[in-house]
């Protein structure tokens, strides 16, 4: 398996260049004006208004009181396919469509990575928590709050995670790391810190020891990506932790 960082040139991502195949099915697309305008968008925009509607204190949720299926899922589902929307078609202009996000063929072994992936991960984010903890760092329980009610609205549960593993993987993963990394004509670095600041951000409700440890989690989602070179395991991966927080839960007596 060939090593990303041998094609850091702008001309790699454009006909001409001939990398391997697998390479080739990432990398083939020409940047375009609209390539720079999802970036913005990804990497500033969306986390900025992010972090101005999730600063801690600036308002309070009672959760058992909101209907989550009007207030949370929905509004949920209707964003983030929204902008899987925009990226596709930002894609497509720019020539190299979905396979050019890392959307190759499913295999097999992609579910055997992505169980890899949860497994250790989060054995890694346990140590770390407790280490978030001990320092006294705020980690907000609002997530537990509405897994704890998704367990009565397990089809809507299992349609946010689905949605949430396809489009937020396409946009922080397969398409912010690619164009970021084609536009700055240098190497993932700082692609993947554009990606885990932007990831970050969006979950800064969850305090800031939650926001550190998604980071991390963001980080090592950039790395499955990068070493497979496909968004497969990302996604499958992504999806599992989403869908079985529920039961996680239910077994932690929470």
């Amino acid at each position: 398996m060939n090593d990303y960082s041998d094609y850091n040139s702008p001309d790699s991502y454009k006909s001409g260049v001939e990398p391997d195949r697998d390479e080739k099915q990432v990398n083939d697309f020409t940047v375009r004006p609209a390539t720079y305008i999802v970036l913005i968008f990804l990497a500033i925009l969306f986390p900025g208004l992010g972090l101005l509607l999730q600063l801690p204190g600036s308002y309070e949720i009672n959760y058992e009181e909101l209907d989550p299926v009007f207030w949370i899922y929905i509004p949920l589902l209707i964003i983030q396919w929204a902008i899987f929307l925009v990226i596709w078609l930002a894609a497509w202009r720019e020539g190299g469509g979905l396979k050019s996000l890392g959307f190759d063929r499913l295999r097999w072994r992609y579910l055997g990575y992505a169980l890899l992936f949860v497994i250790i991960s989060n054995m890694i984010l346990r140590f770390l928590q407790s280490i978030v903890e001990y320092i006294g760092l705020s980690i907000s329980t609002d997530v537990e709050e509405i897994v704890a009610q998704a367990g009565d609205y397990t089809g809507w549960w299992l349609a946010v995670s689905i949605t949430a593993g396809i489009c937020e993987e396409t946009a922080f993963r397969g398409y912010l790391l690619t164009r970021a990394k084609a536009v700055t004509r240098r190497g993932w670095t700082i692609p993947v810190i554009l990606s885990v600041m932007a990831f970050g951000a969006g979950h800064l409700y969850q305090g800031w020891g939650g926001l550190i440890l998604i980071s991390i989690y963001g980080l090592m989602f950039c790395w499955l990506y990068i070493k497979t070179r496909s968004l497969w395991p990302a996604i499958i991966a992504h999806f599992i932790q989403d869908f079985m927080a529920i039961y996680i839960l239910k077994l932690s007596g929470s």
